[in-house]
C-alpha cells in the first residue's frame, strides 16, 4: 500500500515540473516572439512580425467603427499597404519587460491606460469575449481564426499600455498569440480602442 501511495506522489511531483518545465518554455518563447512583433511594430518592419504568422490562418485585425466590432482578415502584415484600422503614423516607445499574468486597463473615457507595462495574459479567454460581442449577422466563431482561438488554454493576449505624448488617436498595442502545433503564432490584432468613426 505503501509503494502505491509513494508512485502516485512521485507521478504526481513529476507530472507538476514538466507542467511547470512546459510553461518556463513558452514563457521563454513567448518573450522572444513578444520582442520581435513590438520591434516589428515600431520600426514598420513586416518581415519581422510575419515570422510569426501562420501561412494558413493569416492574422486579423479587430476593430470598431461606428461602436460596432469589426474584423478584417490579411494574409500577412505589410507595412506597405493598408492594413485598415492600424495607421502608418501610429508609434509606440516599446520600452518595458514582458510581466506575466497582469492586467492593464484601458480608460475609453480619457483615451489613456490606467498603468502603463507590458503584459502576456496565458490562458486568455479574450477571443471567445470578442466573437460574442459581433451582431448576430456575422457568423465570425464559424471563421477558422476563431475556432483555433476558441480553447484559452492556447491563447495568449499581449497588451503594451503606453500613453503617448503626442496627444495619438491610440496608444499602446494589442495582440493575440495563440499555439498552433507546438508554436506560438501572432493571430489577432486589436485595435478596439480607436473607433474609426
Amino acid at each position: 500500500m505503501k509503494k502505491i501511495f509513494m508512485y502516485t506522489l512521485l507521478l504526481m511531483l513529476c507530472s507538476f515540473s514538466v507542467f511547470k518545465a512546459q510553461t518556463a518554455e513558452d514563457k521563454k518563447e513567448i518573450s522572444i516572439a513578444v520582442t520581435d512583433i513590438l520591434k516589428g511594430f515600431q520600426n514598420k518592419n513586416g518581415d519581422l512580425m510575419n515570422k510569426y504568422v501562420n501561412e494558413t490562418y493569416g492574422v486579423g485585425i479587430l476593430f470598431k467603427s461606428g461602436g460596432d466590432l469589426g474584423f478584417v482578415l490579411n494574409e500577412n502584415i505589410d507595412f506597405g499597404m493598408s492594413l485598415d484600422y492600424i495607421q502608418k503614423a501610429w508609434n509606440i516607445r516599446n520600452q518595458f519587460p514582458v510581466q506575466f499574468d497582469t492586467t492593464l486597463e484601458y480608460d475609453v473615457k480619457n483615451k489613456q491606460w490606467k498603468k502603463e507595462g507590458l503584459s502576456a495574459q496565458f490562458n486568455s479567454n479574450a477571443v471567445n469575449n470578442y466573437a460574442d460581442k459581433f451582431l448576430e449577422q456575422y457568423s465570425v466563431k464559424d471563421q477558422e481564426i476563431f475556432k483555433i482561438n476558441s480553447n484559452p488554454k492556447n491563447v495568449v493576449f499581449v497588451t503594451l499600455a503606453e500613453n503617448s505624448k503626442e496627444n495619438a488617436p491610440v496608444n499602446g498595442f494589442r495582440f493575440i498569440m495563440t499555439k498552433i502545433d507546438g508554436k506560438w503564432f501572432l493571430t489577432l490584432i486589436d485595435v478596439t480602442e480607436h473607433d474609426a468613426e
